[in-house]
C-alpha cells in the first residue's frame, strides 16, 4: 500500500509543481526517497533552486498533511497516486501528469473506452440536445464520458451519461469540498454516487480562472477521444482541444448552425481535420470495438433506441407538461406560459424528449409525443 503522507508533503512545498515532481520522481524513485535525498543531491534536478531544496530538507510540517489526509479520509475521498496500479495508464503517459488525484466516487475499469465531451458554457439548446443525446448513446454502450461540471455542454453530457445509467466522470478546476457552479451540487452528488468526482487541487481550492487550463490537460489525458459539441473561437474548450493534440488524442466536432457563433469553434476544427460527428456511431468508430458493449438489440437486429431513465425531478408532473399537446408550441411560447427561465425549459424539454414524452417538430416546436 502507498504511503500517501510524502506525496501530498511534496507537493506542499511551495516551488514544487507538478513539473518538478515529476522530475524528482524520475531521479529519486518516490517522494519518501527525496525527502532522505541529501540538498547537494537535490540541486542537481533540473529546476531545482536552493531555496526549494532546502525547503524539502528542512521540511518539519507532517503533522498538518496527516490533518489534511484526515479530513480526506473524512470526506469519503481517496488518493490515488502514480504509482498505484489503478492509477489511469493513459493519463500517466501524459507529459507533466498530476502526481496523484482526489477522486471522490470510484473511477470503474479506467482502462475502458473513454470520451470526453466539452463545450461552451453559453450553450443553445441545439447544443444542449447534441450533447445530451452524443453523451447518453455512448454511456448505453460502455464508455465512461468525461466533463468538467460547468454549465451548459459539461452539464448535458454529465445528464446524459447518468440518464442511460452509465459511467461519468467530472473533473474540476477546484478542490473537491468546493461544489461549482453551485446550481448543479445535485448533479454533483448523483455523479459522487454513479460515477466519479476528480481533481488535483486540495481541498478548499477556489474555482480560479488560472485552475481550469490545468483541470482541462486531465480531460483530454482520461480519454481516448475529445468531442467539441460547441465552442466561440475564444472559448476556453480551446485549451483541452490544444492538450488533446499534444497528448495524441483524437479530436472530434459537431456541426453546427452556420450562423451561430458557437458553431466556429466546431467548424474550425472540421476545417482544420477533425472529425465531423454526427452522432454516436461516428465516435464509437474510433473506439476498439472489443472494448464496447453491443447495441440494444443483440443478434435479432437492432432495438428501438434506449429511453432515458427518468430522473426523479423530471416526470409526468413536470411543470412545462401540463401546456404541451397534440398542437405544436414554440420554445418562447412555453417559457412564457411556464413562467421559467428559458435555459430551464431547453433542459427540461431535452430530457422529456430523451424520455419519448416530447417530439420536437421543424422550428423549434414541441408536441406531445403519443
Amino acid at each position: 500500500m502507498v504511503d500517501k503522507l510524502p506525496w501530498l508533503a511534496l507537493r506542499s512545498i511551495p516551488g514544487v509543481g507538478v513539473v518538478l515532481f515529476q522530475r524528482l520522481l524520475r531521479a529519486f524513485s518516490s517522494p519518501a526517497e527525496v525527502f532522505k535525498t541529501p540538498e547537494a543531491e537535490l540541486r542537481r534536478v533540473r529546476g531545482m533552486t536552493p531555496a526549494i531544496a532546502q525547503a524539502i530538507r528542512d521540511f518539519r510540517d507532517w503533522d498538518r498533511v496527516e490533518i489534511q489526509i484526515s479530513r480526506l479520509t473524512a470526506q469519503g475521498i481517496a488518493i490515488l497516486t502514480q504509482d498505484e496500479p489503478n492509477f489511469p495508464s493513459r493519463l500517466k503517459e501524459i507529459p507533466y501528469p498530476p502526481p496523484f488525484l482526489f477522486i471522490r466516487g470510484r473511477l470503474h475499469a479506467p482502462e475502458g473506452p473513454v470520451v470526453a465531451l466539452v463545450g461552451t458554457r453559453a450553450a443553445s439548446y441545439y447544443g444542449l440536445k447534441a450533447a445530451r443525446r452524443l453523451a447518453h448513446e455512448l454511456a448505453a454502450r460502455g464508455v465512461a464520458v468525461v466533463s468538467g461540471l460547468a454549465r451548459g455542454i459539461d452539464t448535458a453530457a454529465h445528464q446524459g451519461a447518468l440518464d442511460a445509467r452509465g459511467r461519468t466522470w467530472a473533473v474540476l478546476g477546484c478542490g473537491l469540498d468546493v461544489v461549482y457552479p453551485p446550481e448543479n451540487r445535485e448533479l454533483y452528488r448523483q455523479i459522487a454516487e454513479r460515477g466519479a468526482l476528480v481533481s488535483e487541487f486540495p481541498l478548499g481550492t477556489l474555482p480560479e480562472g488560472k485552475n481550469f487550463p490545468r483541470r482541462n490537460r486531465i480531460i483530454s489525458g482520461l480519454s481516448q477521444a475529445v468531442v467539441v459539441v460547441e465552442a466561440g473561437e475564444k472559448s476556453g474548450t480551446n485549451w483541452t482541444v490544444r492538450f488533446a493534440l499534444e497528448q495524441g488524442r483524437e479530436v472530434m466536432a459537431v456541426p453546427g448552425p452556420v450562423e451561430a457563433p458557437t458553431s466556429a469553434g466546431p467548424h474550425r476544427l472540421i476545417q482544420t481535420g477533425a472529425k465531423l460527428v454526427r452522432d454516436a456511431e461516428d465516435i464509437l468508430a474510433e473506439l476498439p470495438p472489443a472494448s464496447l458493449k453491443a447495441p440494444a438489440g443483440g443478434a435479432d437486429g437492432p432495438a428501438e433506441p434506449a429511453r432515458a431513465a427518468r430522473p426523479g425531478h423530471f416526470e409526468l408532473d413536470d411543470p412545462i407538461m401540463p401546456f404541451l399537446g397534440a398542437e405544436p408550441l414554440q420554445l418562447e411560447e412555453l417559457v412564457q406560459l411556464s413562467h421559467l427561465p428559458a435555459q430551464e425549459v431547453m433542459s427540461r424539454l431535452t430530457i422529456l424528449e430523451l424520455q419519448g414524452l416530447v417530439r420536437e417538430l421543424p422550428g423549434k416546436c414541441f408536441v406531445l409525443e403519443h
